[in-house]
């Protein structure tokens, strides 16, 4: 099957750690909502072949049927560990998926084989869970992201100015947006960096809201 994007090849830059990512922050999302396809994974779910995925339980790789691996973007396993482990974060935020891919099963059983390697940022312990296991919400079909963000609030109760997003692709920043929602765009995959920049981003909503 011929791969329409080559940028689905890129492994993203070394991750600096968790604990070089923990810092203190004023104000904390309730709820962090993540794009799947090219913010936290790649490739795309619609350029892989498909099911049965399996899991290498030696490297715990996970690939579709002709083999072909699916990679998390370095940073996902730091900032996760930042959002399970920072007790800024720990009992106060937590974590959804909003993906409109067109292969949703395959999706999903990605998100239970796919591990994430949590680093305390506390102690510096590490334990291995699955993604599906980190995910308090999920809202995985082909719609419009704002329908997701409307089930989501629904679902946690949590209002539109008290969500972080992340995703890569413009069109999905400006419709959420536009709810409400402090959107962080990362084109080339979640990073240390994109979310620093959505905290900052939120950190600024924030101070907006309470001073208006």
């Amino acid at each position: 099957m011929a791969r329409t994007k080559a940028k689905t090849k890129r492994k993203g830059s070394p991750r600096a750690g968790a604990q070089g990512l923990a810092k203190p922050w004023t104000y904390v999302p309730k709820l962090v909502v993540f794009d799947l396809d090219f913010t936290l994974w790649y490739p795309e779910m619609y350029e892989l072949d498909g099911a049965p995925f399996r899991k290498d339980t030696a490297t715990g790789a996970v690939t579709d049927r002709s083999g072909e691996q699916v990679h998390f973007f370095p940073a996902v396993h730091s900032v996760l560990s930042v959002l399970a482990t920072d007790p800024q974060f720990k009992d106060t935020t937590e974590v959804a998926t909003a993906s409109k891919t067109t292969e949703p099963a395959w999706a999903k059983t990605c998100m239970q084989l796919m591990d994430v390697q949590l680093e305390d940022v506390t102690n510096g312990s590490c334990t291995a869970r699955s993604l599906q296991s980190l995910a308090d919400y999920n809202t995985i079909y082909p719609r419009n992201k704002r329908v997701h963000f409307q089930e989501l609030k629904e679902q946690s109760g949590v209002e539109y100015e008290d969500m972080l997003f992340f995703d890569n692709e413009y069109g999905n920043i400006v419709d959420v947006g536009k709810l409400g929602v402090v959107c962080a765009y990362c084109p080339q995959g979640l990073s240390e960096g994109s979310w620093i920049q959505g905290m900052d981003a939120f950190q600024a909503a924030k101070k907006k809201q309470l001073e208006g």
